[in-house]
């Protein structure tokens, strides 16, 4: 395996600003070095694009979230964008730009879910952060300013652990008769946390080590990394759920993931593409204006995002 184009350096610059090791530190150091990472690969957030922050509530449990306008609406759906950061690191600033630029290019609303991170709010604690958000959104579109959109127009976005949760939320949206979603678009998601309670194989960007303690962190409780809303693959039921747009990398040990999920998805017929990303390491999502490869890679999610949301898709499905 080879790295793409600009991979390598990018590789280089994040482990200069995020140390492999950064996983023994602090957790509030950790947190720090994570965000700092949008000065060290700067993005800025395209132009006309607004943003301001919200509340929202469902059956009691308060969320916030972000709200992403672009300068020209082109549909009614909603995205919503769920962070990675293992569930321990991450905040609405450490994606802010990536979410923005998600909401310029496909013409959507689009809302970043913020949740309690672990290890304070270890599982489920940032699932139900997330589905408090989603269904507190989705129930209150006009309260928030969002005339117009539809609330059974939902696609639901992540990168890592929030893939995980992406994943999941389609779950728990089916199992509780929750929002109906039109699409799901997972990056490198990470599915079976049972690989990791004792460390793991390394990939660049992506360590044994940290995937343990992000495990720890999530599941304090050894049997909780065996609950299906926090490891699908190992017993989750796959029927009825939202069409898939699933990306794994070829540098990422969490790629079998994706391939498994597509797999499963695709035996319960549920529409689904699976793209492998060559040269590419675990979710890179941050390379993109030091990579061309990984620029087109994110050019090609944002597509796969607006077929999703299109209505015409969505009447389609199953």
């Amino acid at each position: 395996m080879a790295y793409a184009d600009g991979i390598e350096k990018f590789v280089e610059t994040v482990n200069g600003a995020l140390p492999p090791d950064f996983y023994t530190y602090p957790v509030d150091r950790q947190r720090v070095l994570y965000d700092s990472l949008t000065e060290v690969l700067p993005i800025p957030v395209p132009d006309g694009v607004r943003h301001r922050d919200a509340t929202v509530v469902h059956e009691g449990r308060t969320a916030r979230i972000r709200i992403y306008e672009p300068a020209e609406r082109a549909g009614d759906a909603v995205l919503f964008y769920i962070r990675g950061g293992g569930f321990v690191i991450g905040s609405l600033h450490s994606h802010h730009s990536l979410v923005a630029e998600l909401a310029d290019r496909t013409g959507l609303v689009t809302i970043a879910l913020d949740f309690g991170m672990a290890p304070e709010n270890p599982f489920p604690g940032p699932l139900e952060d997330c589905y408090a958000g989603l269904c507190g959104t989705l129930a209150d579109l006009p309260g928030l300013g969002l005339d117009g959109l539809d609330p059974d127009g939902a696609v639901i976005c992540g990168e890592s652990s929030g893939a995980n949760m992406a994943v999941v939320l389609s779950m728990i949206a089916r199992d509780r008769g929750g929002p109906r979603l039109r699409g799901q678009a997972v990056i490198s998601p990470v599915l079976d946390f049972t690989r990791w309670r004792h460390g793991g194989e390394d990939a660049p960007l992506l360590s044994g080590g940290e995937m343990e303690f992000y495990t720890a962190c999530y599941c304090p409780q050894p049997e909780q990394a065996t609950d299906p809303y926090v490891s699908p693959l190992l017993g989750a039921e796959f029927h009825d759920l939202p069409p898939a747009y699933v990306v794994g990398c070829e540098m990422d040990s969490l790629c079998v993931d994706a391939e498994k999920y597509t797999a499963l998805l695709k035996e319960n017929g549920t529409p689904v593409t699976f793209v492998r990303e060559e040269g590419m390491v675990h979710a890179p999502v941050r390379a993109r204006r030091v990579s061309e490869p990984a620029a087109d890679f994110f050019a090609r999610y944002c597509t796969a995002v607006s077929a999703l949301a299109a209505k015409e898709s969505a009447d389609g499905r199953h």
